[in-house]
């Protein structure tokens, strides 16, 4: 992947047109953002940011200056939820938190990295974030268990099931701006 490949990537994110005002109030109030003295100790704890371009603090300042373009940054999607940066903050603001919600407004927004979202399909069709090949299924059988792990998703079918009260919302992903128009394109009659 070239340099101009990443940078056409990002563009396919959806624009703000619709955000919600009272979203970054309510990260306020559940993260205690606002106490946040930008001591960079959630950067320093980040085992992510180590290898990666993620900085919470930086994150968490646009935040907290309404910065939206926090939502389409591809670094929130980068976080692996560790709560190194959670457990050592000194004013207990819950940086993951924020990320998480971040991730799950972005999104709603249609602003989900590539990756995530297969591994979303892959929940959806399977069950699993992780596949399970054939090597691992032989291996499964060689130690007298189900090929397959069990998960939830074997109850999807389930009338009343928990899964199936929750699996429209969970499964139902906003598609990436490109993908909207097609979907009207094709609505279109020429």
């Amino acid at each position: 992947m070239t340099i101009n490949d990443f940078l056409n990537e990002k563009k396919k994110y959806v624009e703000l047109s619709d955000f919600d005002s009272h979203f970054f109030d309510d990260i306020a109030n559940r993260s205690k953002i606002l106490t946040c003295i930008q001591c960079g100790t959630c950067t320093a704890s980040c085992e992510s940011g180590r290898w990666t371009a993620l900085k919470t603090r930086i994150i968490i300042r646009k935040l907290i200056l309404g910065d939206l373009s926090v939502l389409k940054d591809p670094d929130i999607w980068l976080c692996t939820t560790c709560y190194n940066c959670y457990e050592r903050c000194p004013r207990d603001v819950k940086p993951t938190d924020v990320i998480i919600d971040l991730r799950n407004y972005a999104s709603k927004l249609g602003n989900i990295h590539p990756v995530h979202r297969k591994v979303v399909d892959f929940l959806k069709a399977t069950g699993h974030a992780v596949p399970i090949n054939d090597k691992i299924k032989q291996m499964r059988k060689e130690l007298d268990m189900e090929e397959i792990p069990p998960t939830l998703y074997k109850f999807k079918d389930e009338e009343n099931s928990e899964l199936t009260k929750y699996a429209k919302e969970l499964f139902n992903l906003v598609p990436p701006k490109d993908e909207k128009e097609e979907v009207k394109d094709k609505g279109k009659k020429v």
